[in-house]
């Protein structure tokens, strides 16, 4: 079985939630994350298979202003969302074959909203920094990617 990318990297996100955080816009950045891990939650939700509902039940975003971060399997009753995800073959402390063959669920939620997440983050990063454009920003560096390393403070 080939492995789904799990990871959704957008170029230039760092620096402009660095400069946005400078602005005093950690409130709106954290909600942000938060809905665009909703997307995946909402699609991973779908693809768990579920038996209980106790591993459906337990997929959730959290708020962080820098990353957008979905968690399954929180839960201590739920030991076995790894596995699902993953697939555990063989135990080696109890030298047990477990043939739990991975689904990806994880995965795959995150591949199939991936054009929806740059959508969500190139028109709420804007309105962000719109909302917050009239604002005095002594702090913030913006870095100009068109002219290499070059910084300028916003003013």
């Amino acid at each position: 079985m080939a492995y789904v990318q799990s990871r959704i990297q957008i170029v230039g996100l760092n620096e402009a939630v660095a400069g946005l955080k400078a602005m005093g816009a950690e409130k709106e950045l954290k909600e942000l994350n938060f809905r665009v891990g909703g997307l995946v939650v909402k699609e991973a939700k779908q693809l768990v298979p579920v038996r209980s509902g106790n591993l459906q039940n337990s997929i959730r975003a959290s708020k962080t202003a820098r990353s957008v971060v979905v968690i399954a399997g929180r839960d201590p009753f739920i030991p076995y969302a790894n596995p699902i995800n993953w697939g555990w073959f063989y135990d080696r402390e109890y030298f047990i074959q477990k043939n739990i063959m991975p689904t990806q669920y994880m995965n795959k939620a995150a591949a199939k909203v991936r054009g929806l997440i740059g959508q969500f983050y190139m028109e709420d990063l804007v309105k962000i920094y719109e909302k917050y454009a009239g604002k005095d920003y002594d702090g913030a560096v913006i870095i100009n990617r068109d002219l290499g390393d070059v910084t300028e403070r916003i003013k």
